[in-house]
């Protein structure tokens, strides 16, 4: 039956991506595969959400053509869950492809293509390819933080995996310093609960240790703050490291008995507090 917008003449308007979704059958087809690739996102195990993810990505492909950006998406997800169960290589060798052919389709700055570099850039690194993933991060993260904005979760995110891959690739001034311009900035952007401040002051404690055992450098207060808060939750292995943590602090602020006036401080002061009680 013919709409009354055609029976008036009247065309039907285009969508953000080009016409609406076809009406009917191939309507119902894409909405219950996309049920099966939510399914397959959430399957219990990485083999199980590659089992299911890999059949809905070819019954779309069949369906709606290679092109299409809910296909491209379910072989998105199948090279994280690649990755996700060892098999880096593979990932790599799929996200690839993606990034093409999601490049040609939808445009080099399209969300779905940046997720994609995001993920290859990633999934490089997995692979034991560190120098060629620092590049892509560094390549990606203009454009990603032109499209989302620099306060962005992606974006601050993506700037934390670099400065991880940094310190992988052996520069650990360079690890450090990245993290203290992204500490401040996850929060103010993402406030002092989000999970993304707590690892990136933990990692930014952690390297700032082990960087300052090699060098002779000031130390920041982003620094004394992250290795305050690595205190206050306990963020070691074993007791014989949270002392060679704090003897380090010491060392480093010229501070005696900070163990003391960090551990006791009262619970509902927060470590940017803790940290000023106890320097100051």
């Amino acid at each position: 039956m013919s709409s009354s917008s055609e029976s008036e003449g009247v065309a039907e308007p285009k969508g953000e991506f080009g016409p609406p979704e076809p009406v009917g059958e191939p309507a119902e087809l894409r909405a219950a595969l996309n049920r099966l690739r939510r399914a397959g996102a959430a399957a219990p195990t990485p083999e199980a959400a590659i089992c299911l993810l890999e059949a809905v990505a070819r019954e779309l492909v069949a369906a709606f053509g290679r092109f299409d950006r809910d296909a491209l998406g379910a072989w998105r997800e199948l090279a994280h869950f690649r990755d996700a169960a060892g098999d880096a290589a593979g990932s790599v060798h799929l996200l690839e492809q993606l990034v093409v052919d999601m490049a040609q389709s939808f445009g080099a700055n399209d969300p779905d293509t940046l997720r994609a570099r995001l993920d290859l850039a990633t999934g490089t690194a997995n692979a034991g390819r560190p120098a060629v993933a620092l590049r892509q991060f560094h390549e990606i993260l203009p454009a990603l933080t032109a499209a989302a904005g620099p306060g962005d979760p992606r974006v601050l995110s993506a700037r934390y995996d670099l400065a991880l891959h940094t310190a992988n690739g052996g520069d650990l001034a360079g690890c450090v310093y990245q993290l203290q311009q992204l500490v401040p900035q996850v929060q103010q952007a993402l406030g002092e609960q989000h999970p993304l401040l707590a690892e990136a002051r933990l990692d930014l404690a952690r390297y700032s240790q082990r960087w300052a055992k090699d060098a002779d450098v000031q130390i920041s207060w982003v620094e004394i703050v992250a290795i305050v808060y690595r205190l206050m939750v306990w963020g070691f292995d074993s007791d014989k490291e949270a002392v060679a943590c704090l003897a380090e602090l010491e060392r480093r602020t010229g501070r005696r008995d900070l163990a003391d006036r960090v551990l006791s401080a009262p619970d509902h002061l927060t470590v940017d507090q803790v940290a000023a009680t106890a320097f100051g």
